[in-house]
């Protein structure tokens, strides 16, 4: 009897476990989705042509020569940010060997982030 109610008392504790980091999870995701969406929504497609003299300059330096533009990103500061915040550039790039990379330039043309 006492193992019946230990292997009980087992399963309700892994049940409740279980419960509880599958509420976490869900939370999780709820708060990257809601993240993504405000992100998202300071994201406007631009065109290459459109993209400051500067970034457009970086583009032409020998590190991009492999690489073709894919997609362009004009990312505007999130509502509430200082004053002095400025659009950021998020550019998808291509090679011919299909691989992607992915880099974010400032207005000045300087390289924030790659991949």
């Amino acid at each position: 009897m006492k193992k019946v109610t230990v292997l009980a008392a087992a399963i309700a504790f892994f049940g409740v476990t279980s419960f509880s980091a599958n509420a976490q999870s869900t939370q999780a995701n709820t708060q990257q989705t809601q993240t993504a969406q405000s992100q998202d929504s300071n994201r406007e497609k631009i065109s290459k042509d459109q993209l400051p003299a500067a970034v457009q300059e970086t583009l032409k330096a020998e590190a991009y020569q492999a690489w073709e533009v894919k997609d362009v990103y004009k990312v505007k500061p999130a509502e509430g940010s200082a004053e002095t915040a400025k659009a950021t550039y998020e550019i998808q790039f291509t090679n011919s060997e299909d691989q992607q990379a992915f880099a974010r330039f400032n207005e000045d043309g300087t390289v924030i982030t790659g991949e």
